[in-house]
């Protein structure tokens, strides 16, 4: 499955990236886009600090915890940053009950649902999270509303992961990961799920799987899933018609009050294309 059909790299936050800090690389496998991340994102994050202490538009609510100057928070939230700093940007909602742990940053626009775990993580402008999110990256607009488990994964746009939806990030046997048929070295690596994809009540995906551009997955994934199906088992895929991708897509856009352009039409037609 080629790198370029998985996001548009141009807009990843690959290890947090942060346009202003100088820890950026290119992934140049796909496990990359999880490894670099946290590899790179407690420095991202640091770089950003000093970035945003000068501006004097963040305050210090707490050690090593920053949000926009004129924000509040609910008292019912615990902060921990023993392993890195939380940056929260403007328009953040944080439900009750809720852990946070750095390094993490919560940007624009984005909704934290109570009683959620979210640590070592970027979360993506106007993305819902709920339930628990380790060490991940979630891009803008995509949705894990409810509880299950994601870790050491990258997560696209316009993506939705129902209840209970869960990534294994670690093998039975402990052993290190292949992913895409590469050796990643890594003891933990979950998933990496492109964009527009949705998982249905309680799926969950093995270690190290990948699921292509909006498929639709159904029960457990135990291996790498094409674009453009909808996936019941390893022997059980069918194609979606065009139609329905853009459609969906066009659907979920309108609900955050975003247009599906021609562009963004293109873009589907040609990676639908380049599976058929």
């Amino acid at each position: 499955m080629k790198l370029s059909l998985i996001h548009n790299t141009s807009d990843m936050h690959v290890g947090g990236f942060l346009p202003e800090a100088g820890y950026n690389e290119d992934p140049k496998e796909l496990f990359h886009l999880v490894t670099l991340h946290k590899k790179h994102f407690a420095k991202n994050l640091e770089e950003y600090r000093e970035e945003i202490v000068q501006s004097g538009e963040y305050k210090e609510i707490q050690k090593g915890v920053y949000l926009p100057t004129h924000a509040s928070i609910n008292d019912h939230i615990v902060f921990d940053t023993t392993k890195g700093i939380i940056v929260i940007e403007k328009n953040v909602t944080i439900m009750p009950f809720t852990y946070l742990a750095g390094p993490l940053r919560i940007d624009e626009g984005a909704t934290i649902n109570p009683h959620s775990n979210i640590s070592g993580s970027y979360i993506g402008k106007f993305c819902k999270i709920g339930g628990e999110v380790s060490n991940s990256v979630f891009e803008a607009y995509s949705n894990k509303g409810h509880y299950g488990y994601v870790g050491d994964s990258y997560v696209g746009s316009w993506v939705n992961l129902g209840g209970g939806t869960a990534t294994s990030n670690l093998k039975n046997t402990y052993g290190t990961i292949k992913m895409n048929g590469v050796e990643t070295g890594e003891q933990f690596i979950g998933s990496i799920i492109a964009d527009h994809v949705k998982t249905a009540l309680n799926t969950a995906i093995y270690t190290g799987k990948i699921i292509g551009m909006g498929a639709h997955i159904y029960g457990t994934v135990t291996t790498d899933v094409p674009p453009c199906v909808n996936y019941y088992g390893k022997d059980n895929m069918t194609a979606i018609p065009f139609e329905v991708i853009e459609k969906t897509a066009t659907r979920m856009m309108a609900r955050r009050g975003v247009v599906f352009n021609e562009g963004d039409k293109k873009t589907l037609q040609l990676i639908y294309n380049s599976n058929e």
